[in-house]
């Protein structure tokens, strides 16, 4: 640490909104924040002026007010990794001052900041509390529960195990997860054009910097009590919501721009949880009165609903689709990977279009989700409804799933055939896709990808392959799908692991990079959530994150109304047949369209 005269100078500032901070308010308010942050690390006020002291006496935040303007103060970090830096401030705005929760919740904004990283005492404050849990005997139909709790939530997520009665994979499908943003605690943050915005009932702050650092301090904290939980069960509340594929752009991957933003997630402070295989649920809260009072409530409004789904009402809104390629455009790209591969800059291009329908805000996004998850059952279907966006996904994929105790499980899809009503032609289908050897070898690769990204911050020796090549079947598709695992290492971080192994292989092609770069030439938007992921990360460690495929995205904007587009896309190699992914194309948008009565664009 330089001191000028002894003088603290910033590290990193971080504009502060305080409304009338030099009302008799406003400094009540800055005097408790810097109570709250005292009991943390050492922090002290002054005015403009500098105030000379002994090294030895530094203190490691500094709160500056009296700089002119009457709103704000700054703050001052005199610790940390970047000394004597002063990068693009951080803004942190108070929307009540006046509330008694107020300076709490802007000093759990300060403890994210990247330079108060090296203050160990800050870290507490982003510990989650202890945890509590209700069972309850009763297993009513989910749909009635997600509509009975979050029919009003704007931000609302349900990881949902719709294929529940037939999962091929036994156990992998057990739990089903509902919460949204409400509560005292409740927050969200989205990342946008490389700044994450978090907001709180109280404090809305601005972080310019890289996503996966954001989410390295938020996710990799310490839980204080966990009860006992069911086998198997890993969520202990934390952030749910999706990661989109333009955040590449951290990972390796080229910076492409998109309307939607590159993450968005709610940290939940409650949560229903299904287990569908004892038939029950259980009801997660943080320890306190507040959550407490939330478990007796949502318990007996539980208890008061049915157990059969309600049956349809009107039907779904016509919509016509649009399609970003032309048949001839995406023969073209096809050929086009294939020359790369040729020329040796790629072994597997999942190339990848999309079709799209513009304003139709007739049609309600879960009201869609009810029917898809009807349709097309599967293990990792979602419906998230962050703010403008909504995903109803029925998603097979799993990208990563990582336990409280560091075990790692990828489980990467690529091999598809269209399901048969006939019983025999349905079997010969699974036996092509079985005896494939241009299926396989994609397969592999993706494996061999995946196996590689884990290794980086996996304990030697424990990345293996546990299943290759594995059929599973669902209602409308066989899928090729294998598993890879490991254990991560005692000195990498969970959000390394993830970024590591970001975005999905499956979805990039390998090498990775040069593939992701083929594709940034190739591909003529960018895919938003599509190829991305959904899933939690709780603050015991672990997380469950699903590839965003099978999936319908919603936009609502003031300008343009209500979009939908729906991702599709195949890989492509040295031996594709056109014709072939075409079908594919077509195979893999058959669930979503069926549900809306579309037909595939010609």
């Amino acid at each position: 640490m330089i001191h000028g005269r002894h003088t603290c100078h910033p590290v990193e500032p971080v504009v502060v909104g305080v409304d009338g901070v030099n009302t008799p308010e406003g400094r009540a308010f800055v005097s408790a924040l810097v109570r709250v942050l005292s009991s943390f690390c050492t922090a002290r006020t002054q005015t403009d002026r500098d105030v000379l002291h002994a090294p030895s006496e530094c203190p490691e935040v500094v709160l500056v007010t009296g700089r002119g303007d009457t709103r704000t103060c700054l703050l001052r970090i005199a610790a940390g990794p970047k000394d004597g830096l002063v990068g693009v401030p951080a803004e942190i705005t108070v929307l009540d001052p006046t509330h008694p929760e107020a300076p709490l919740h802007a000093a759990e904004a300060m403890a994210q900041l990247p330079a108060l990283a090296a203050v160990r005492g800050l870290r507490k404050l982003l510990a989650a509390p202890a945890l509590h849990c209700v069972p309850l005997s009763e297993y009513p139909d989910s749909e009635a529960v997600f509509r009975e709790l979050y029919a009003l939530s704007s931000h609302r997520v349900w990881l949902d195990s719709s294929n529940v009665a037939t999962d091929p994979v036994a156990g992998r499908n057990r739990y089903s997860i509902m919460a949204d943003d409400s509560g005292s605690r409740g927050m969200r943050a989205e990342h946008l054009n490389g700044v994450t915005i978090m907001e709180s009932k109280l404090v809305i702050a601005r972080f310019p910097g890289p996503f996966f650092s954001w989410l390295d301090r938020n996710w990799d904290s310490s839980q204080a009590s966990v009860p006992a939980l069911p086998p198997g069960l890993g969520f202990t509340l934390g952030w749910l919501g999706y990661l989109g594929y333009e955040l590449k752009r951290e990972c390796g991957g080229n910076a492409v721009e998109s309307p939607l933003p590159d993450a968005s997630l709610i940290r939940c402070s409650r949560a229903v949880v299904f287990d569908h295989e004892a038939r029950c649920v259980y009801l997660l809260a943080e320890a306190g009165a507040e959550g407490r009072q939330w478990c007796r409530k949502a318990a007996l409004r539980i208890r008061r609903l049915p157990s059969a789904p309600p049956r349809f009402g009107t039907r779904l809104p016509p919509v016509q689709f649009s399609a970003a390629d032309s048949v001839q455009s995406y023969l073209r790209k096809i050929a086009a990977s294939q020359n790369e591969i040729v020329q040796g800059n790629s072994y597997e291009v999942c190339l990848t279009t999309q079709i799209f329908s513009n304003s139709h805000e007739s049609l309600d996004p879960w009201d869609f989700y009810r029917r898809l998850r009807r349709a097309s059952p599967a293990p990792f279907a979602s419906f998230v409804q962050l703010g403008a966006v909504a995903i109803a996904s029925s998603s097979p994929e799993r990208f990563l799933s990582i336990t409280a105790g560091g075990h790692v499980r990828a489980e990467p899809i690529k091999g598809t055939r269209r399901r048969d009503t006939s019983p025999q032609a349905d079997r010969l289908l699974m036996h092509d896709l079985t005896t494939s050897t241009k299926d396989r070898a994609e397969n592999i690769m993706i494996v061999d990808l995946m196996r590689n990204d884990l290794s980086r911050h996996a304990e030697p020796g424990t990345v293996s392959v546990t299943r290759l090549c594995d059929v599973e079947t669902y209602k409308t598709v066989h899928q090729l799908v294998s598993t890879i695992e490991a254990t991560i290492a005692q000195d990498r971080t969970r959000t390394a692991v993830v970024a590591a192994a970001y975005p999905p292989g499956s979805m990039t092609g390998a090498p990775k990079i040069s593939s992701m770069d083929i594709l940034d030439e190739l591909e003529s938007q960018p895919r938003g959530p599509y190829s991305g992921v959904v899933g939690y990360f709780s603050p015991n460690g672990a997380a469950d994150l699903s590839v965003t495929i099978r999936s319908a995205v919603f936009h609502t904007s003031s300008a343009d109304g209500q979009r939908l587009s729906v991702g599709i896309g195949g890989a492509i190699t040295a031996d594709s047949d056109p014709d072939d992914e075409l079908a594919e194309i077509h195979t893999k948008a058959t669930a979503i369209l069926e549900v809306l009565g579309a037909a595939f664009p010609v």
